[in-house]
């Protein structure tokens, strides 16, 4: 067995932050922290990074591709490519997920991501999220509108056959779609997210006392809260019991309005996700989400209507943003893109913080929350 060392200025866990002690990693997991005599007393080989943070590696929920690639292309060079970039941007795992397109697309993605995710040697797949095709016309979004369906039975069997997919939308207005989020939750075992909706507040809640568990990229692709109907936004700010997405890059939702999810929302239910998209990592330019083609200006993805079309944001750019521009608590916002996704997909046990007997994976970043190594399962495959 091979052990290492590792000091820095901080170190995150889940609960605190930790400075004066040596952060110890045996094989591809954590043994804890150790003092400078035991260390060595145990003669372990000592990496130093005294001007540096450690974080735990961040695991991305939501993104649709990034460098030409998208999760639709269903390919294994594809996911290859769009996990070796994400390694470079500090996160260690992610859910490929597709967008509404013809159903045989989508089965095509999936069996795809089923049966390449674990032979990839890249960032880790964690499994997948099915956005679209059960959504709403109203608020499509980026989603083309001639291939959202009411939501079929036989049709998410056979997309939940190859046991990879972890989450699927569904807009609560849809027809029966208390029904289907038991059913999907209580027998498939697979979550519910719910969003690219017009549902009112009994609607949103009726699926939510269901099951479902999250609010999909709050605020975006859905009515906004009114006073005498708070909609699908009012409860995902209001329920407990419900995680909520921010894409928190400047561009979909305001800092304000981030604030005042922020404040409304425990803190272990607030979800970082990037929603990236083909455009991300290259420069401005023409490029596809699915079916549809979209233009890339100043860093902004938005199709010929529009809308915007995902981000081209990562996961510690938005944390950076939480921290240095939101003055969120720095523990609170390194969980929103570690630990509170471990948690809501049951990975926590192995993933999502710096833990004895978890999973290595970790960042070394500046105080200013700039990357410089990508640490996954004990060994370094990034440096700036």
């Amino acid at each position: 067995m091979t052990k290492i060392a590792i000091k820095a200025q901080k170190i995150f866990t889940a609960d605190f932050i930790e400075s004066n002690k040596y952060l110890v990693i045996e094989d591809n997991k954590f043994a804890g922290f150790f003092s400078k005599e035991d260390v060595e007393k145990e003669n372990i080989p000592v990496k130093e990074y005294n001007d540096a943070f450690i974080i735990p590696g961040l695991i991305d929920t939501h993104i649709h591709g990034a460098v030409g690639h998208d999760t639709m292309d269903s390919t294994p060079e594809a996911l290859k490519s769009i996990g070796d970039y994400l390694l470079t941007q500090g996160t260690t795992t992610w859910m490929p997920t597709t967008v509404t397109a013809p159903l045989e697309d989508i089965y095509k993605a999936i069996a795809n991501v089923a049966e390449c995710k674990d032979t990839l040697n890249s960032a880790r797949i964690l499994g997948m999220f099915i956005e679209g095709p059960y959504i709403t016309s109203k608020h499509k979004g980026a989603h083309p509108e001639e291939h959202i369906r009411p939501l079929n039975k036989e049709e998410i069997e056979k997309m939940a056959e190859y046991n990879t997919v972890k989450s699927i939308i569904i807009a609560p207005e849809k027809e029966d779609a208390p029904k289907f989020t038991k059913w999907i939750t209580q027998d498939l075992k697979i979550k519910v997210s719910l969003g690219h909706s017009s549902a009112n507040y009994e609607e949103a809640c009726a699926c939510f006392d269901m099951g479902a568990d999250a609010g999909v990229h709050t605020y975006c692709a859905m009515e906004q809260l009114h006073h005498r109907n708070p909609n699908l936004l009012g409860a995902i700010m209001t329920r407990n019991d419900v995680y909520a997405e921010l894409i928190a890059d400047g561009i979909h939702v305001s800092l304000p309005a981030m604030k005042i999810l922020l404040q409304n929302k425990a803190k272990d239910k607030a979800l970082l996700v990037s929603d990236a998209i083909q455009g991300t990592g290259l420069k401005d330019g023409r490029y596809m989400l699915g079916t549809l083609p979209f233009n890339v200006k100043d860093g902004i993805a938005r199709i010929d209507s529009g809308n915007l079309a995902g981000s081209t944001t990562t996961l510690l750019k938005e944390v950076r943003r939480l921290v240095l521009e939101l003055h969120e608590n720095p523990i609170h916002a390194v969980n929103m893109a570690s630990l509170n996704p471990a948690k809501r997909f049951g990975v926590d046990d192995e993933l999502g913080s710096i833990a004895i007997g978890k999973k290595a994976d970790f960042l070394i970043i500046t105080p200013d929350y700039e990357l410089k190594e990508t640490w996954l399962d004990g060994k370094c495959v990034f440096k700036a």
